[in-house]
Order: C-alpha cells, then sequence, then structure tokens
C-alpha cells in the first residue's frame, strides 16, 4: 500500500510500512510559484499549513503582486454586480464566466458576496474595482474597501482631503481642472483617475487623468469620431475605453486607447439592440479577447439581464 505525505519544504514518500521513507527537499522558490497558480480561496485554506505560508500568503506584498499577475493571465473573469431590493438590503453578486466563451455567464453559479452596509442612513454605490478589491462609496465623504476573498471591509477616513498612502492623514493635491464633467464616476486604469469633460456643449470633449503617484493632470483628446450623441468612458483590457454613437448612426462604436491620440483603435461597431431602456440602462461590460463576442448587460422590471452579441454570427443572446 502506498502512503504519501507532506511536509514544509519536503516530500516523503514510502511504497510500504517496511520502506524507508525517500524525503525530496522542495525548495521555498519553488513553493512560492506553485502557490502563486492557485486561486485565492485555496490559497486561503493553505495559510494553516504553517506560519511560512501563512506570512507569505498574508503579508509578502511581492507574493500578492505576483499572483496577481499570473491570476490576469487566465481566461477566468468575474463580473460583480450590486442590486437594492429594498431600502439598506444590498445585494453583491459575482457572476464567473469563460473569457473566451462570454455565453458561460448563462449557465455559470453566481455567488453572493457577504457584504453588509455600514451606515444604515446611506445607499452604498459600488464606484470602483482594482486587483479584486471593490470601493463602495456611502455618501460624498465617507468610502470603503471591501475585499470579497476574506470578506473584509475597511473603512477608510473621512474624504475631507485626499488620503496619503500608508497614513491615516490626509492632504490636498492639485485641484481638478475647471471644466464641465460628464455624469459618472471617475475610471481607475493602471494608478490613473479618468474623467471625460468637455468645455462647451458643441466640443467633442477630452479625457481628464489624475495620476496617483505623480499627483498631476494630463488631457488625453478623445477619437474624432464626427457628430456624437452619446459617448461614455469605461475601461477595458486594462485601456481607457470610449463607447461613442453617433446622431445619424444606428451603429455604437468602441474605441480602445493605448497612450496618446494615434493609438486610439476603433475596436468594434455595434449595431443599436431593441432591447428595453437601451439609450439609458445598456451597458457594455467585456469584450472577448477575439472581438467576436459582446457581453452586454441591461434592467428590465429592476431585474439585471445579460446579453451576448456574436459579431461573426450576428446573434443575440439574452
Amino acid at each position: 500500500m502506498e502512503e504519501t505525505t507532506a511536509s514544509i519544504g519536503t516530500l516523503t514518500l514510502g511504497d510500504s510500512l517496511h520502506t524507508p521513507p525517500l524525503v525530496v527537499c522542495i525548495p521555498f522558490d519553488l513553493i512560492i510559484e506553485i502557490l502563486c497558480r492557485l486561486p485565492v480561496k485555496f490559497l486561503l485554506q493553505f495559510r494553516c499549513v504553517c506560519k511560512s505560508w501563512n506570512s507569505l500568503i498574508s503579508n509578502d506584498p511581492k507574493f500578492t503582486k505576483k499572483h496577481l499577475h499570473m491570476m490576469s493571465t487566465t481566461k477566468h473573469r468575474h463580473l460583480v454586480t450590486t442590486t437594492w431590493i429594498m431600502a439598506k438590503e444590498l445585494t453583491v453578486t459575482s457572476y464567473p464566466f469563460d473569457s473566451l466563451q462570454l455565453d458561460s455567464i448563462f449557465t455559470s453559479n453566481p455567488t453572493q458576496l457577504d457584504y453588509s452596509p455600514i451606515i444604515t442612513s446611506w445607499q452604498d454605490g459600488l464606484i470602483a474595482s482594482c486587483d479584486g478589491l471593490l470601493c463602495f462609496v456611502i455618501d460624498q465623504r465617507l468610502a470603503v474597501l471591501y475585499n470579497p476573498c476574506i470578506r473584509k471591509v475597511k473603512k477608510l477616513p473621512s474624504l475631507d482631503l485626499p488620503r496619503e498612502e500608508g497614513t491615516d492623514s490626509w492632504r490636498r493635491i492639485k485641484d481638478f481642472p475647471s471644466m464641465f464633467r460628464f455624469g459618472r464616476h471617475g475610471v481607475v486604469v493602471c494608478g490613473t483617475v479618468n474623467w471625460l469633460t468637455y468645455y462647451n456643449s458643441s466640443d467633442l470633449g477630452v479625457i481628464v487623468s489624475l495620476h496617483l503617484g505623480k499627483e498631476s493632470y494630463q488631457e488625453i483628446p478623445v477619437p474624432d469620431s464626427g457628430d456624437f450623441f452619446l459617448s461614455t468612458l469605461d475601461m477595458m483590457r486594462e485601456c481607457l475605453c470610449i463607447f461613442s454613437r453617433k446622431r445619424t448612426d444606428s451603429f455604437t462604436d468602441v474605441w480602445l486607447e493605448y497612450g496618446n491620440k494615434e493609438s486610439w483603435i476603433k475596436l468594434i461597431s455595434l449595431p443599436i439592440f431593441d432591447v428595453p431602456y437601451h439609450t439609458v440602462y445598456t451597458r457594455i461590460v467585456y469584450i472577448s479577447e477575439d472581438n467576436n463576442q459582446v457581453l452586454l448587460i441591461f434592467r428590465e422590471d429592476r431585474r439585471l439581464k445579460w446579453v451576448v452579441y456574436d459579431c461573426k454570427m450576428i446573434l443575440l443572446s439574452v
């Protein structure tokens, strides 16, 4: 009868009760390479194996960055939604799907995340996500960070002034340039927060980007898509993304930006879908890596519904 046991940094093998065990040493660097390829739910369980594993998984920033990088290269994605059923009854749900087969979201098993609002007199709003962390704003001066993997909520200090990283103090940085802003929260991309703004009603608009590390602003020109009717700034594939619709066109253009004006690329053009409340609630949330499928979301009777558009087959799945 074979039996296999494992110890920290070594592997002990024995083929019978009468054969001396063979001890195989596993370098800790190799253990790190193995652990950084595992899903978070397994890492959380492995923290109790020993102190060194717990310290590595819980407190090592280099391991955290390495694990985030490894997970970003997989085809598995999660779409997080928030739904208010009644006042202060907030449901936060995670939908897994395959980045190459977006219609897999129809057969996925959603997980309701354990998030409880911390102030019952306000309605929390999900405004951003980064590296698996969710940021909820409660009012104009209070925000919380939520880690769904470990189910922990961290209340940030009052937002009277910008907070200095690594401290509990706040300080004021350069004010936002004086121009009108399109309505929605800033879009977080690679250490920057970005807003789609305009100087006047006839202007094409410009993106104002705040670099959080340098504490400086820069203007990014938008693509010249002609007489646009609706434009929305978002994030796609770790890049800025603009969805623009012309007044005289029945298509929505999807543009990606890679750092300068010449880098704007029109990814795809989507027809205006005949679904309820399209112009108000429909949102493009993901595009497959081969650009053949587009995942959209819209509301119908206060319920979220998915739409997957196949660009090759010209099919719409709801």
